[in-house]
């Protein structure tokens, strides 16, 4: 049964629904939190290693004692959206703004990750949340409270390491698991597949993700065959097969096999996810919801994937306030039946909601959106001061 909430986010404030309220200051807070072991090494970027698992933070503070956070999105190097707050935000009513409109106004790209401010526009979400007394999914339509989460692993291990994270994954209250592929050949990795199969039967789902398949990089054959023994292990998805720019052998290799061909995390804006639908290219599509173009933008894509009968699942690889946004995202769509949440042996859950006042739980196999105003949340702001590395900050 879902849980009544109040219709304003504190009764003691005059200024709540139906007062005034406007927007004081705007604060951008970067930060990094050190990964135990000596770093984190990504399959996506084969020689890199990263030591610091970081936070980027938009706080929009109001005269009506309401504060709304927002994770990522600014550019490093310092802040460069000052002129762009004072004109459209400081003084402001926030619950008469035009999030989509100021999403894309051209004087907002210096605050922007991509071609949107979209931890601007995430705060402005939790701020309007917290000034109505709804959690912000709920606010989007509400479709369900929870939903299945798949545990992700980010490097490309050994067999038994695989399989130590995979029973891990099942004490820790999951039911499905991503492998990362991409060995030197594709029998290699078709064996950790099965070794993992072997050790856990039929009780994780498993999905397996190529990161575009490079160094060494996959021709279409490769993906093929990559694919066709993804489906023999009874494999959920096969992610990233092939370059994205290669649509026509995606298309290929989704025409080939009856496992959906998965993808798209780094793509920008609705028209693009389109087209990957339309040519029959992928048949799951993976929005990050920063990346993509911000929390509107995301539901756009989620709508065109409805109109396909696709489903559209919000990336996540980042900090728990980012899995926190993604939740919510899914939840307010009936298409998004899985959240990818990272927690990578490499990637701790512990460090990845060490800014949050409470962690993310898993119970058999769904995470449950929080149902608190906005994204339903605090932060621990004892370790977002202790970690911070960068701070500024806009008021009247």
């Amino acid at each position: 049964m879902r849980q009544v909430l109040p219709r304003t986010y504190d009764p003691a404030h005059p200024k709540g629904v139906g007062g005034d309220m406007k927007i004081t200051a705007v604060r951008s807070i970067t930060g990094g939190i050190p990964i135990p072991g000596g770093g984190f090494a990504p399959a996506w970027w084969p020689g890199q290693v990263i030591h610091d698992l970081w936070f980027t933070l938009c706080v929009i503070e109001t005269d009506a004692g309401i504060t709304g956070f927002g994770p990522g999105g600014f550019r490093t190097g310092g802040w460069t959206g000052e002129a762009f707050i004072r004109k459209h935000l400081l003084g402001r009513d926030p619950r008469n703004l035009d999030i989509g409109a100021l999403a894309e106004h051209p004087e907002s790209l210096p605050m922007a990750k991509g071609n949107r401010p979209v931890a601007l526009e995430f705060a402005l979400w939790d701020l309007l949340g917290k000034a109505c007394g709804q959690p912000v999914y709920r606010m989007l339509g509400g479709y369900k409270d929870s939903i299945k989460a798949y545990c992700s692993t980010g490097s490309v291990t050994d067999a038994g390491s695989h399989i130590d994270f995979a029973q891990n994954a099942i004490e820790r209250g999951y039911r499905a698991i991503k492998l990362r592929m991409h060995r030197a050949t594709v029998d290699d990795d078709l064996a950790v597949v099965r070794a993992v199969r072997d050790a856990v039967g039929d009780r994780l789902e498993i999905m397996a993700d190529a990161n575009q398949a490079q160094n060494p990089y996959w021709t279409r054959a490769d993906a093929l065959r990559a694919a066709r023994g993804l489906q023999e292990l009874g494999v959920s998805w096969l992610e990233e097969p092939l370059a994205m720019h290669d649509a026509e052998g995606l298309a290929m290799v989704a025409g080939a096999v009856d496992m959906p061909i998965a993808g798209a995390e780094n793509e920008y804006g609705m028209p693009r996810y389109a087209e990957f639908l339309k040519r029959g290219a992928l048949d799951v599509l993976q929005p990050d919801l920063e990346g993509c173009g911000g929390l509107l933008e995301w539901r756009k894509i989620a709508a065109v994937c409805e109109a396909y009968r696709a489903p559209c699942l919000g990336h996540v690889w980042n900090n728990g306030l980012v899995v926190v946004v993604a939740l919510h995202a899914s939840c307010s769509v009936p298409n998004a039946p899985y959240l990818e949440v990272t927690d990578d042996p490499f990637w701790p859950a512990h460090e990845r909601d060490m800014i949050m006042a409470e962690p993310l739980r898993v119970t058999d196999g769904m995470v449950q959106v929080p149902i608190g105003p906005g994204w339903g949340i605090e932060l621990n702001w004892d370790v977002v001061r202790a970690h911070t590395t960068s701070e500024a900050v806009v008021r009247i």
